[in-house]
């Protein structure tokens, strides 16, 4: 739909507003509970219906430190979002009437979230600031509401924890400002305010920065706009980024049953991993992790790709390329517009480089961009020769914050066994890079002949190093001994004490942080089993490798026939967690085998779904764990849901 057509809609029937916004009622859902992300890459907004949870930006890498809630908790919501769009509509009930409707959403061109309440009784907000030394909150009234009560400035200082303890450098101002009928007063609770909305409209605006000057003029702009104007504006940039999302309508056939579900889902993932999108380019793991993560953001490449975004693929290249000119590495996480700020995991150089390397192949084999894969090549190139240092008896590593380590599904006590999974990512990158660079004559060719003799090698073992007995393992204890271990490693210490930091290893393999190691005794020796998941043999076929295909045949019939007894996934035999993007890992793997079963697991899946359209981090025994409205497992999950829909003479 045009911009022209949504504005007079908008503007000149306001009885067909359904059309635009559908009611509540059209999805069968409530929303209260399901959070949902509102951003434009400078500010970012995740609400839980009309709540606001965490606000934070310029850039996505920030703290939050503003919070809002609905101060009745009698009231009764219901939330809807705008069909291509990232504009949430509320609808607030008392007594069984309704008291107000307040469209959200953050202005396509200044990192502002705008708040328009029209209103048939009194509501009131309260604003939460967080009450620490580093956060200031000053009235100012005067300067914008004509000494009215309706303007608020807040200042961050620095050194306020973006997550962990990865301290924000840099101050930050955000301005508070009411329009129509709202006030502010104060609470008698240091940092609470109290926004009390009349009958009648108002608007509430959170303006950010991020520096005061910033945070001054972009308040001022605000000031001189009206607020259709800035709904109008925000229409047309959601209305150009939709129209550019591959045509599903017509992909999928009119036959399948699920097809306006679908559409749907298509719909919520593309504009959940477009609103945590950062104009740096990296992609916000979710609300509890204001970084971007290499391994989530190749599942976001991939879902970007299949979805008919290749711009903002492209973008997220374009954040590591820009990193890594700036300081020659890529850690496990990186910070969004602050340069120099990195997570770092035990094993930053393995299989996060593998990704790095696949994802921008996966990139030029959709875009066959050459010009672009040529200016990255000198990272990539860095990427591969990180992980040849590695190898050791032929396999890598774990990476620290590896899934099934960061999901308890296997010890960290294991992370310098050879891993299945980085060992995989090193034959497939190093498949796609010496191929290009043979092809393109770029490079030593003695070089390039006797690194891919290496990966002919690694193929080779791979078999020995990782199957046992028709079974496939996650880990292999036999890559080193405890004594071969390195010495120091920065990661989680063993007696976790302290989140991230330098651990040094003790004589059992334990590695621990300085206070830990001066503690009297001494931990137990490390665990040094194999562990067998068989759901790793979901990742052969998402990175579609057949280096076992016997086996991995066999690991895929037992997680079909487990599937189809129990009905659910598990990532580990008498466990009843689920990571969350199993669910598209096994559909994939069905739809390669042609199996009726995916059927039931699409079913399955899209039942898993939040009210926002989201999939989470985990699933404990079917209920949602961990991070919500999640980029990783949602572009997955619906990459293999495109993939099942969609014949694949017309994908």
């Amino acid at each position: 739909m045009s911009i022209i057509r949504r504005a007079l809609l908008y503007f000149l029937f306001p009885v067909l507003l359904p059309a635009l916004f559908p009611a509540p009622g059209a999805r069968a859902q409530e929303t209260t509970d399901a959070l949902h992300c509102l951003g434009n890459g400078r500010l970012c907004v995740y609400e839980q219906g009309v709540n606001i949870k965490d606000l934070f930006g310029p850039p996505y890498s920030s703290p939050n430190y503003i919070r809002s809630y609905l101060k009745d908790p009698g009231i009764r919501l219901r939330s809807d979002r705008s069909v291509g769009t990232a504009i949430w509509r509320h609808f607030l009930e008392q007594d069984g009437r309704q008291l107000a409707e307040a469209t959200d959403f953050v202005d396509s061109d200044l990192p502002v979230m705008v708040r328009k309440i029209k209103a048939t009784g009194t509501v009131h907000f309260l604003v939460r600031i967080r009450n620490t030394p580093e956060v200031m909150a000053y009235r100012n009234d005067e300067d914008y509401t004509g000494g009215h009560s309706g303007s608020l400035l807040v200042h961050k200082k620095r050194g306020l924890n973006i997550m962990q303890d990865y301290a924000h450098p840099d101050e930050q101002f955000m301005q508070i400002l009411l329009r129509g009928n709202a006030s502010m007063t104060a609470t008698d609770t240091a940092g609470v305010f109290d926004i009390s909305v009349e009958p009648g409209d108002a608007e509430i605006f959170i303006i950010g920065g991020p520096d005061y000057r910033e945070c001054i003029g972009n308040t001022k702009k605000i000031l001189a706009l009206d607020y259709n104007s800035l709904l109008q504006r925000t229409l047309s940039y959601w209305d150009q980024f939709t129209a550019r999302r591959k045509n599903f309508q017509a992909a999928i056939p009119d036959s399948n049953p699920d097809k306006a579900r679908i559409l749907r889902q298509i719909d919520n993932v593309s504009v959940l991993l477009k609103t945590q999108q950062s104009i740096e380019g990296g992609v916000l793991a979710g609300q509890e992790y204001h970084l971007a993560y290499v391994r989530d953001q190749y599942g976001v490449s991939r879902g970007y790709l299949a979805l008919g975004y290749d711009e903002e693929a492209r973008k997220i290249l374009d954040f590591y390329w820009t990193i890594w000119q700036q300081f020659g590495v890529i850690h496990n996480a990186q910070a969004m517009g602050i340069p120099g700020i990195f997570h770092i995991h035990e094993n930053d150089e393995v299989e996060l480089t593998g990704y790095l390397i696949i994802q921008a192949f996966d990139y030029y084999k959709k875009t066959r961009n050459d010009v672009y894969l040529k200016k990255i090549l000198p990272m990539l190139q860095w990427a591969w020769r990180l992980q040849k240092r590695n190898l050791v008896k032929d396999m890598l590593p774990f990476n620290g914050d590896e899934t099934y380590v960061a999901g308890g599904l296997l010890p960290r006590t294991a992370l310098n066994d050879g891993s299945a999974e980085a060992t995989l990512l090193f034959i497939k990158s190093g498949g796609y890079l010496l191929q290009y660079l043979q092809e393109h004559h770029i490079g030593d060719p003695d070089s390039i002949r006797r690194d891919k003799e290496r990966v002919a090698a690694v193929t080779a073992r791979y078999r020995e190093n990782f199957i046992r007995n028709g079974r496939l393992m996650a880990n292999n204890p036999d890559r080193m001994t405890v004594a071969e271990m390195p010495p120091f490693r920065h990661g989680v210490c063993a007696g976790k004490i302290f989140g991230i930091v330098w651990t040094q290893k003790d004589p059992n393999g334990n590695y621990l942080c300085p206070i830990c190691r001066t503690k009297e005794g001494t931990y137990p020796p490390i665990d040094r089993q194999a562990y067998f998941l068989s759901s790793i043999a979901l990742t052969f076929l998402f990175m579609d490798a057949r280096l076992v295909p016997d086996e991995i045949a066999a690991n895929i019939r037992q997680i079909r026939d487990s599937y189809a007894a129990a009905g659910s996934i598990s990532s580990r035999p008498g466990s009843g967690t689920v990571i969350g993007y199993e669910y598209g890992f096994l559909l994939n793997a069905l739809e390669k085998y042609h199996d009726p079963l995916a059927k039931r697991v699409l079913n399955d899946m899209m039942s898993a779904v939040d009210a926002s359209g989201a999939w989470v981090e985990y699933y404990e025994n079917g209920k949602p764990k961990g991070c919500a409205y999640r980029p990783w497992e949602s572009a997955i999950n619906i990459e293999a849901i495109i993939q099942y829909c969609i014949p694949k003479n017309t994908r």
